[in-house]
């Protein structure tokens, strides 16, 4: 191999990233590395995405050009050592790497929350929505990820999903089409290159597809006015760089009965040839269970391969040199042709251009605090947890601190777990509701549940509402892959709702998460949704509730019969 030549297209100065590119043609005739001077093995190695966390074999396989980028979760690690990691990896490629996924990856960035894209679709502000792009992907950038995974596309359409939910912007088409397509402006401003989920939609779904394979029962018709909408418009609109396919099947789009991942006729057929898109297509996590389980760590890259895909997320549970071998051999073998690999690795290349990489790959540890979590970054941030907050409820009597009422504070535990998929670490976020609370209320009874609800604690969560005048419910949940139930309130928890309720308290339902649960609960004297547990979240709820913000978010879904899409109370 010429490594001398890949380092001189693929310079590693050091500085700001070029981002001169973004933004215009993704297509224009460039330079790139010589494919004939690789390995086959190298050649297909552009086409994976290596999620082993296994960092010495990591670092092996980079320097000898064999993985095309990296999908790190290093949540504990602060921005600069974040920098230090991908500078690493970079210096040792011979060819630069795509690192993902955004600020899901590292600690300490602003919270701008584009995994619970739900909260944007409330504000229905466009501008939010493009901000929010921008401050993630320029924070992304300056510690070295090229990849941001947003926005998501998929339009809610079934309010069971357990594993879309709050990751959609809403169950409206047109909601969907036009604010993602301002994320995905925001995130080309900011330097990173979008990824739109989950193609051809995952949204009228019901199951997780980490688990299952779920059916989308819908006709070619319904599909094509609802959930390719977005995606179609987006890629006409020349604001798609990456296009993720999904783990589900499609009767109308695919006869057999396989995810559409695999299948060649959505792939390619309908994504590459029916709606014209010529960027990078990549797959979901080959980790999830209707892949692997039924077709093996091998046999699932080939086949993801054979129907279209430029880039795979590697099984993150093996050797990702398993899955390179697997490519190669079937090159071999001629079951993937090795001019459909070149294809690939040319829109891998010229997205890896766009992004600057060959010019320049590593990043400045010391521009990270011009960029990260500024003053005016986190007055966005509190102005999209401000403008989303959506009021369904409202009959209870004004709550003023100065009143000194008596308040008594119950929430679900939302203890610190761990994302199967990602590795995402999800930290506590009742004491910040108990402490915004006491600051108007001091003193203020909080009783945090465990995931277990003893009757005991249930029994004195009850005890402690009938002393209290106002009773505050915590609503906390949240898509978690792999844990169906984390999106739901606990049987155990509605019951405890109802039973205050009906004792004849003043309820307020603060709700953290999903929106949907509320068609199952009680009607309280007061409530609302904020689609989000970030702090500024909390806070924002809080304001609310005692009369210090005026809500002004409307409701980006239907929740049943009981509240239509844009409801929203202001007072």
């Amino acid at each position: 191999m010429q490594r001398r030549s890949f380092l001189r297209l693929a310079g590693l100065s050091l500085g700001a990233p070029c981002l001169s590119r973004l933004g215009t043609s993704l297509f224009a005739a460039t330079a790139l590395p010589d494919f004939q001077s690789l390995t086959l093995e190298q050649q297909v190695g552009q086409m994976v995405i290596a999620r082993q966390q296994d960092w010495p074999l990591m670092e092996k396989y980079a320097a000898q050009g064999l993985i095309s980028g990296m999908t790190p979760s290093l949540t504990k690690l602060a921005p600069a050592e974040f920098a230090e990691f991908t500078n690493k990896f970079q210096k040792l490629s011979p060819i630069p790497l795509l690192f993902g996924w955004g600020g899901i990856s590292y600690s300490g960035g602003t919270e701008v929350r584009l995994q619970q894209t739900m909260r944007l679709g409330a504000t229905r502000s466009p501008e939010l929505c493009r901000e929010a792009g921008r401050i993630e992907a320029a924070e992304a950038r300056a510690v070295g990820i090229t990849l941001a995974g947003a926005p998501v596309l998929d339009v809610n359409l079934n309010p069971d999903n357990t594993i879309i939910n709050l990751r959609s912007i809403g169950d409206d088409v047109e909601l969907v089409a036009t604010l993602g397509a301002a994320i995905a402006q925001g995130t080309l401003d900011g330097g990173a290159a979008p990824i739109f989920m989950h193609f051809p939609g995952h949204g009228a779904t019901r199951g997780d597809s980490h688990i299952e394979m779920p059916e989308a029962d819908r006709t070619q018709a319904e599909l094509e006015a609802v959930e390719l909408r977005p995606f179609a418009e987006l890629i006409r609109r020349g604001l798609a760089r990456v296009i993720c396919t999904n783990h589900c099947n499609y009767p109308a789009l695919e006869p057999r009965k396989i995810p559409a991942t695999l299948s060649r006729a959505i792939v390619t057929g309908l994504l590459r040839e029916k709606l014209g898109y010529r960027g990078v297509i990549l797959s979901d996590s080959l980790t999830m269970r209707p892949i692997k389980d039924h077709y093996g760590i091998e046999e699932a890259a080939i086949l993801t391969v054979i129907a279209g895909h430029d880039l795979i997320l590697q099984d993150y549970n093996s050797d990702p040199k398993i899955t390179i071998d697997a490519l190669a051999r079937a090159v071999r073998q001629g079951r993937i042709p090795l001019a459909q690999v070149e294809e690939s690795v040319k829109r891998v290349w010229r997205l890896k251009q766009e992004l600057g990489l060959f010019e320049q790959r590593l990043v400045d540890p010391a521009r990270i605090p011009q960029v990260f979590a500024t003053k005016a970054s986190a007055e966005i941030a509190r102005r999209i947890a401000r403008e989303s907050v959506t009021l369904l409820e409202n009959q209870l009597k004004p709550m003023r601190a100065a009143d000194k009422p008596s308040v008594a504070v119950i929430s679900n535990g939302s203890s610190a777990a761990v994302d199967e998929d990602n590795a995402l670490k999800h930290s506590p976020t009742n004491h910040r509701l108990n402490e915004q609370i006491r600051q108007r209320v001091p003193g203020a009874p909080a009783i945090v549940l465990s995931t277990a609800m003893m009757p005991e604690e249930i029994d004195r969560a009850f005890a402690t509402a009938q002393k209290a005048d106002v009773v505050v419910f915590g609503l906390f949940t949240r898509v978690r892959a792999y844990v169906e139930d984390a999106i739901q309130v606990d049987k155990t928890y509605r019951a405890l709702i109802e039973r205050v309720t009906a004792a004849g308290r003043s309820v307020a339902l603060l709700n953290f998460g999903n929106p949907y649960v509320m068609a199952d609960l009680p009607k309280a004297a007061f409530s609302l949704c904020t689609f989000s547990d970030a702090e500024d979240s909390i806070d924002a709820a809080v304001q609310v509730l005692f009369g210090e913000l005026k809500p002004q978010g409307r409701l980006p879904v239907r929740i049943a019969d009981r509240y239509p899409f844009g409801h929203g109370l202001t007072a």
